[in-house]
């Protein structure tokens, strides 16, 4: 038998052709091996060594078999097959002294009892000697056939047995790299046992991460993914494990592995599944407590999730390429996620949540791109990303070896002007990773961020509305619904909104999102202010320029490349950190701060880097989340330092551009060619206002409000009208319709309360809910009204305070004087009943304060003749009495400072008008031809507006130029250079009047 036996060699130090000469010392040495064999095995045919040392006893099963009944390497394979076939526990149980040295002879598990085996041979060190491999070959061979041929086992789970291993013990990784081999080698494989077997394997695995949830992930799932994915053999079959079963659905990608692994967040995973947390968090510090645990788990799994993605990435271009090609279908597959349909549906009824991944899937896929982006968010490496990435259309992808898909059809910064022509956007040659990654991590953000945070304000409205049901509901009144039922309606919505807060919250994402984001602000404005290269090869920035205001008439054409999404990314990114956790303001420091406000202040003001009047307008709103003490924080109440935020303001050099910038987007949103509906710029200027209103506090931003001033008072005749000049034309028009749609608004409520009041107790409950309802609508819309009227005529006395001359000009002072006496007459007059409600404080309705700023601006105004005039030819309001009324109203509202001065303003009006009576006299009854077609007064200054041939007075078609740049008598483009005196009619008119007066 010996001679026969291979592992004889062995022992005579790799003599392996060489008979041993010593018959005895072959024996002791044959012996010494079957010793090995049966530590390593834990099975033997002697008996009394198997009771012995507690093996397994194997004699009985060969007990009718001719060969010799010993245990060496020539019969292994043979015995160790049928040791595994074996389901009979027949383990000698009698104590020893080695009782518990080797326990794997009890183990009927086929793969962990081999794995025991393979541990043995490890810890014996046997790798080192030569020959003993064959031992370990054995031992692999067998596991790979069970793995091959799984039905030799059909009453055991090997696959469970596998992950049992590599995920509870620590000499896996040879073993698993052994078997890989065996497997792929296996003398009936075709090609594709290692697929399956990683399919397998990949496939149970996926379940097991599928079915866990946040608080209870077992963080050794990533183990087992590192091995299996530790070479690029391996990586290359689990990455074509992850196609999904539907490639064509969006959700179906969250089906594979790298997609359970990203579904599992603080969100469901899939719709209508039941929130995890804050399901009864009844304080704020179970409230705290319950975000720190589960913030904690989030960043243990992202950070997991980011090396796991890094070491693909990193492993070879092979599989770099596999993965950011999964991840670019996945994305172009859920790109129903940025509709509008997608967010304005509630989260439970809409369609869009079973065809697309979760949110949970995108935030998460967002930490990881950012975690990414980290090594090159800086100064120096942001400069590397390439503007034209989204120009390349998908047929050039793979020639420019990049991945992600459908960019070149984004809306983008600058629009192509004529798409057929033969207009070609600009597009680099190659694109580096760093250009990949950046708008890799934008696109999901876009998809991810964006439309998480538009459904959490959402829900935030939603839990408002429901709060004000319940309220309602408990005090009795009819229609409204059982307070239980909304009570229950109230938790719930509080659970969604807790657990989408904090995903949307946790810290280490906001850093890394804040930074990137800054990075970004920063990477903008370097592409805007970079010169044309000749090199077209490459249109990254590369090297830092210098910004300096007022802005290169230059416009880059890269700007056609870059999408709106990445602006609108930062948008939102400030504007939620405003509502919901300003105190990152802070954390981040001015440094990371500074960016953003020069690329909002770059952008914001210049409609030829950036055409869209939403996006510029809305960037006025993101400016407004950076001021000091202006955040609106969605938590429990806190004190917040603002003195990072205060320092940028202070400190910023640019200071003297962030009022001009201001004033472009403000008169930019309605000028022609960049409107927007009427209605919907209301909702732009409400910020401006309050950014006005935080400028003006301090006395260097006031100068640059009078510079501005003063620039428009020297070219108030000039071509195209000073920005100031148009501002507060615009700033006039808002006051007179706000402040009339208020009125109107309290009006209608007063009408609609009194019959509410009148029908409680004999209309039916239909009619009282409808009731109820217009209430409720007009309400808001009043309170809307009244909240940015106040801010109108706030930023009016404010200006007015230190800044005259514009307000009381020809082209404005008229409308200026009629809009106060219109309002004053208003509140003060007899019409003033008609705007009492009950509880005005609900709609921001304060008609004292009101009356207080008007007021303040009438005496700012009043040093003007032209202004006191203006007062009194207002034949639609003012009256003698107007400033008596006022008087009266003073006294009442604690303003009787300003009675003094009040007074003598109704003294020179009444004297400007007595003047104006006397001249007035003289211009009766003068011919058609002499009259403003528009205002019906004698025109000063004709004339001729060149398209409609019509005659005006040039103060008149000033005025209407400053918000319209049209003839209005056929809107027909116009500006007042190409306007024609009328010099003949000018010398008629002045010869009349003067023959007027000589006949007087």
């Amino acid at each position: 038998m010996s001679d026969l036996n291979p592992f004889t060699a062995l022992v005579n130090e790799g003599e392996t052709s060489k008979p041993l000469s010593d018959n005895r010392k072959n024996t002791v040495e044959e012996e010494s091996l079957i010793s090995l064999l049966e530590r390593i095995f834990a099975f033997s045919l002697n008996e009394e060594v198997a009771k012995k040392k507690g093996y397994r006893y194997l004699g009985d099963l060969f007990s009718t078999c001719e060969k010799k009944l010993e245990l060496d390497s020539e019969s292994l394979s043979y015995y160790l097959c049928e040791r595994l076939l074996s389901t009979s526990n027949n383990i000698n149980d009698s104590s020893s002294e080695n009782e518990g040295f080797l326990n794997h002879s009890r183990e009927n598990q086929t793969i962990k009892y081999l794995y025991e085996c393979y541990k043995v041979y490890v810890e014996e060190d046997l790798d080192r000697r030569d020959g003993y491999h064959i031992i370990k070959e054995e031992i692999l061979k067998n596991a790979a056939t069970a793995f091959i041929y799984p039905e030799i086992y059909a009453d055991q789970d090997l696959f469970r047995q596998l992950i049992d291993i590599l995920m509870y013990d620590d000499l896996y990784i040879d073993f698993f790299k052994g078997l890989c081999q065996a497997v792929d080698m296996n003398e009936e494989n075709d090609g594709s046992s290692l697929k399956v077997f990683y399919e397998k394997i990949i496939n149970l695995l996926t379940s097991d991460i599928t079915g866990q949830p946040l608080s209870t992930f077992d963080m050794r799932i990533f183990d087992i993914l590192k091995i299996l994915t530790m070479q690029e053999n391996y990586a290359i079959k689990f990455m074509e494990c992850q196609e999904p079963k539907n490639p064509s659905s969006g959700v179906s990608y969250a089906t594979t592995a790298l997609g359970a692994l990203l579904n599992i967040s603080i969100l469901p995973k899939t719709p209508g599944s039941e929130y995890e947390h804050f399901g009864n968090v009844m304080s704020h510090s179970a409230l705290d407590n319950t975000e720190n645990i589960v913030w904690n788990k989030v960043k243990m799994i992202t950070d997991q999730l980011h090396l796991f993605f890094l070491s693909l990435l990193k492993l070879s271009p092979l599989v770099n390429n596999m993965v950011l090609n999964w991840l670019s279908q996945c994305i172009a597959k859920n790109s129903d996620r940025e509709k509008l349909w997608n967010t304005q549906i509630s989260i439970d009824l809409n369609l869009a949540n079973n065809t697309c991944v979760s949110d949970g899937f995108m935030l998460q896929l967002e930490t990881v791109l950012l975690k990414l982006s980290e090594p090159f968010c800086n100064k120096k490496k942001i400069l590397k990303v390439d503007p034209t990435y989204c120009a390349v259309p998908n047929d050039l992808l793979q020639e420019k070896k990049i991945h992600l898909l459908n960019m070149s059809g984004q809306t983008c910064l600058l629009p192509v002007e004529q798409e057929d022509s033969s207009e070609q956007r600009p597009m680099a040659n190659s694109f580096s990773f760093i250009s990949e990654c950046f708008y890799f991590t934008h696109t999901v953000i876009h998809l991810g961020f964006v439309v998480a945070v538009e459904r959490t304000i959402k829900m935030n409205q939603e839990f408002a509305r429901l709060e004000r049901l319940f309220e309602a509901s408990r005090s009795g009144s009819r229609s409204i619904g059982n307070p239980d039922i909304i009570r229950e309606k109230l938790r719930t919505e509080m659970t969604k909104f807790l657990s989408y807060k904090a995903q949307l919250t946790e810290p280490n994402m906001l850093a890394s999102m804040f930074n990137f984001m800054s990075h970004t602000c920063y990477w903008l404005c370097q592409v805007a202010v970079k010169q044309e290269s000749t090199d077209k090869s490459n249109y990254a920035p590369s090297e830092e320029s210098e910004i300096s205001f007022p802005i290169s008439n230059h416009i880059p054409s890269t700007l056609k490349c870059i999408p709106e999404f990445v602006v609108n990314n930062i948008i939102c990114f400030v504007n939620f950190i405003k509502r919901f956790n300003v105190s990152v303001f802070e954390e981040q420091g001015h440094q990371k701060l500074e960016p953003i406000l020069t690329f909002i202040l770059m952008f914001m003001g210049n409609h030829g880097y950036m055409k869209n009047p939403h996006l510029r307008a809305e960037l006025a709103e993101a400016l407004e989340a950076l001021l000091p003490l202006y955040g609106e924080v969605i938590s429990r109440p806190r004190t917040i330092e603002s003195f990072q935020r205060k320092r940028l303001f202070a400190e910023y050099k640019f200071k003297q551009q962030v009022v001009r910038s201001l004033l472009e987007v403000f008169v930019g949103i309605e000028m022609t060619g960049q409107s927007v509906e009427f209605e919907q710029k209301f909702n732009y200027r409400r910020p401006m206002y309050k950014i006005m209103e935080y400028l003006w506090e301090t006395e260097e931003y006031q100068n640059h409000f009078r510079k501005l001033a003063e620039e428009a008072e020297e070219n108030m005749e000039a071509v195209l009208p000073p920005i100031f000049l148009r501002f507060i034309n615009l700033l006039i028009n808002d006051a007179v319709f706000l402040l009339d749609e208020s009125l109107t608004n309290m009006s209608n409520l007063r009408e609609l309360q009194a019959a509410r009041e009148e029908g409680e107790s004999s209309l039916p409950p239909h009619e009282i809910a409808q009731i109820l309802g217009s209430i409720r609508q007009i309400g808001m819309i009043a309170r809307f009204d009244n909240i940015l009227g106040k801010d109108t005529i706030t930023a009016l006395e404010n200006l007015t305070s230190k800044i005259t001359i514009v307000f009381t000009h020809s082209t404005m002072v008229d409308r200026m004087a009629s809009m106060l006496n219109y309002f004053l007459f208003n509140l003060v007059g007899p019409k003033k009943k008609n705007f009492k409600v009950k509880n005005p404080k609900e709609y921001n309705f304060e008609p004292a304060e009101t009356v207080l700023k008007i007021c303040k601006i009438y005496i700012n105004l009043k040093d003007s003749d032209a202004f006191c005039l203006a007062i009194s030819q207002d034949g639609r309001s003012y009256s003698p009495q107007l400033f008596s009324l006022a008087e009266d109203v003073l006294v009442r509202i604690g303003g009787t400072s300003y009675i003094d001065e009040i007074r003598d303003l109704a003294e020179k009006v009444s004297r400007k008008a007595e003047e104006y009576q006397a001249s007035e006299e003289t211009t009766i009854g003068a011919p058609d031809h002499f009259l403003d077609p528009i205002m019906s007064t004698l025109m000063t200054d004709p004339v001729i507006l060149p398209s409609s041939k019509q005659v005006v007075d040039r103060t008149t078609i000033a005025r209407h130029l400053l918000s319209d740049q049209t003839d209005p008598f056929n809107r027909s483009p116009l500006s007042m250079d190409q306007v024609i005196p009328d010099t003949e009619l000018a010398k008629e008119i002045r010869e009349w009047v003067k023959g007027r007066q000589n006949a007087r």
